[in-house]
């Protein structure tokens, strides 16, 4: 009797509403974001504050001057862009990080890279045999990829910081050529900090998965370029109210990595997404290898999410 071969499916992390399991570090991300953002406004208000107000009183009522001249203004923009650079583009202060971003671009990669090999090795014995997790962190592509990955970020967050700084420095200009009452003053103040923040928290999720993401698949690459391990990409579509109909509609389909790289080039899809892919076993016929329970669930995954959020 001629034995059939067991089929093992691949493992899939987290859960269909963080189908990249990096919740955990989008939390601390977005904590020291909001920290840092809450230690700004204390700073930025408070230099706001230094500024010398009068109230003059008239028969249109009582007016608002500030006793600040125009060289002043250059002081306080240059002020502001010290005190940005400590919150937003600041070095770090440990050894292992040159600046606070660091670190999660670390946690990032490192977790995609321990998923998409600890994968492989269950579903693979030569790959099991040939690499180990270790060897994989320590290896020069992966130096490489992290490195590149940490200068696209600074460059972001410095970016950032020259966004905030002219955009303070001009609300705060504009007050006092206006003599705007310094409460109303306080609150644009804080709207434009609250504006940053939002932009920071949106790039920090956007960030974090996407390199998690593209370390899932470079080591991907390397088991196929190292050992011919044939394999292709399952994707698990994080199946929630925001996802997108287009992301939600490939649930459970399986892509090569050349089409979820170019997916991710466009239309923006690879901010404020969720989803994420598993590295499966493809056949001789180059026909992805999953048992018939795991197709059933992500195909009625994506019914219940199209029957309850999609009513386009």
């Amino acid at each position: 009797m001629k034995l059939r071969a067991t089929v093992r499916d691949p493992i899939i992390p987290g859960t269909a509403k963080d189908r990249t399991g990096a919740g955990g570090i989008l939390r601390r991300a977005g904590a020291d974001i909001r920290r840092r953002f809450a230690a700004l406004e204390r700073e930025v208000l408070a230099l706001f504050d230094r500024i010398p107000v009068y109230a003059i009183n008239d028969l249109r009522g009582p007016e608002v001057r500030y006793g600040l001249a125009g060289d002043q203004l250059q002081n306080i923009a240059a002020e502001l862009q010290a005190t940005l650079a400590r919150w937003i583009a600041e070095p770090g202060k440990s050894l292992d990080h040159l600046f606070w971003w660091d670190a999660y671009i670390d946690d990032a990669s490192h977790l995609g890279t321990a998923q998409a090999s600890a994968n492989l090795a269950a579903l693979s014995p030569a790959y099991a045999a040939a690499r180990s997790l270790e060897a994989v962190l320590y290896s020069e592509p992966y130096r490489n990829r992290i490195a590149t990955a940490k200068f696209k970020g600074y460059e972001h967050w410095t970016g950032l910081a020259a966004e905030q700084r002219a955009a303070l420095a001009q609300v705060i200009g504009q007050a006092v050529a206006d003599g705007l009452n310094p409460k109303a003053a306080r609150k644009l103040i804080q709207e434009r900090l609250e504006v940053g923040k939002a932009k920071a928290l949106a790039y920090a999720q956007s960030d974090i998965t996407d390199t998690l993401r593209m370390a899932r698949l470079a080591e991907d690459d390397q088991a196929e370029a190292e050992l011919g391990i044939r394999t292709g990409e399952l994707w698990t579509s994080a199946l929630i109210p925001t996802t997108r109909p287009w992301h939600a509609s490939r649930n459970g389909k399986v892509y090569t990595r050349e089409q979820v790289r170019a997916f991710y080039a466009e239309r923006g899809n690879r901010y404020n997404c969720h989803c994420s892919v598993t590295t499966c076993l493809l056949d001789a016929d180059g026909k992805p290898i999953l048992t018939k329970k795991l197709q059933s669930t992500m195909a009625n995954e994506k019914k219940a999410w199209q029957s309850r959020y999609d009513k386009g």
